[in-house]
């Protein structure tokens, strides 16, 4: 099995698993801990085992990492997967769009980073939309079987853009001394959204739909370490932010269609190591559609940093 075509046949089987469950009661149930700290949900379980139950019984050659499981190798791995088998789970067990598969693929090292990623998938769970891409190549959209044109806007000013931020985890004093500010312009002229799942955030970008997406907390605990024990408060007694399974695979597809992605300094997220969930490799993002409003977030966050 070409191994491309792999990685998209297993988002749709964790598809398949997850659709049913999606707006469930029984999916809010918790289960544990993932392998980055963070809550594990019933639903999360259904998604795991269909990744397993894929893998096994195709017999790829790949060691893959989860979010629930941390990683998996086989005897002889080719490839690398890392894989989130839900992310927007909060939006997936109350039955809501904003929860995707996601799936990155490299060549097989535990040295891995995301710049090694060679092929992206992302699939939203309850629309029927699959954005894919590869390392230099071009992003690819398509909607009920039909090639969809990628749509980045040119909205350029903040207070008319459209964009996303996420607060699951975070304390959101912090956020707010940072990115209120943004709010306030932009929420009756642009519009404003808070979703958990950045994979879907990042894809939006791609689909037209937003023209920004934000996530500053882990550039105000790197800046300020004293504020480490609220983070781990907002965390339920784990530092959470963007994990590499988070990323992994959409900021690949944002950058191929031609978007402008970096942390909360404006430095590339090529460096992240794929299998490293610790504290120190969570990391920020502000992504834009275009390269002026990008500048003008990063110029504004720098500002509204002082007030930490």
């Amino acid at each position: 099995m070409d191994i491309e075509r792999a990685v998209v046949d297993l988002a749709y089987a964790i598809r398949r698993a997850v659709r049913p469950h999606l707006g469930k009661a029984a999916s809010k149930e918790v289960t544990g801990k993932a392998s980055s700290g963070d809550e594990s949900f019933a639903i999360d379980e259904v998604a795991e085992k269909a990744v397993a139950e894929f893998i096994a019984h195709h017999d790829l050659p790949v060691a893959y990492y989860t979010e629930e499981r941390g990683l998996v190798e086989c005897a002889r791995p080719d490839y690398l997967l890392v894989i989130d088998p839900i992310d927007g789970t909060r939006p997936a067990m109350v039955g809501l769009e904003g929860a995707v598969v996601s799936i990155a693929l490299a060549s097989y090292s535990r040295e891995a980073c995301l710049r090694d990623v060679t092929f992206a998938c992302v699939l939203e769970l309850k629309e029927d939309r699959l954005l894919t891409a590869s390392r230099g190549g071009n992003a690819r959209m398509r909607y009920q079987d039909t090639d969809q044109p990628i749509r980045l806007t040119l909205v350029s000013e903040l207070d008319k853009m459209s964009w996303s931020f996420d607060i699951a985890g975070r304390p959101m004093e912090y956020v707010a001394k940072v990115i209120g500010p943004m709010v306030d312009r932009s929420s009756l002229r642009g519009g404003v959204f808070v979703i958990n799942s950045i994979a879907f955030s990042l894809t939006r970008l791609v689909t037209g739909q937003f023209d920004a997406v934000v996530d500053v907390s882990n550039r105000i605990l790197r800046d300020h370490p004293e504020l480490q024990k609220d983070f781990i408060e907002a965390g339920l007694g784990t530092v959470i932010g963007l994990f590499p399974y988070d990323i992994a695979a959409a900021v690949l597809i944002a950058e191929a269609a031609g978007c402008h992605v970096t942390d909360a300094y404006g430095n590339s997220l090529g460096d992240v190591p794929l299998l490293d969930t610790s504290e120190t490799n969570i990391r920020s993002c502000v992504a834009a559609s275009n390269p002026v409003l990008h500048e003008k977030l990063l110029a504004e966050i720098n500002e509204r940093m002082k007030s930490l």
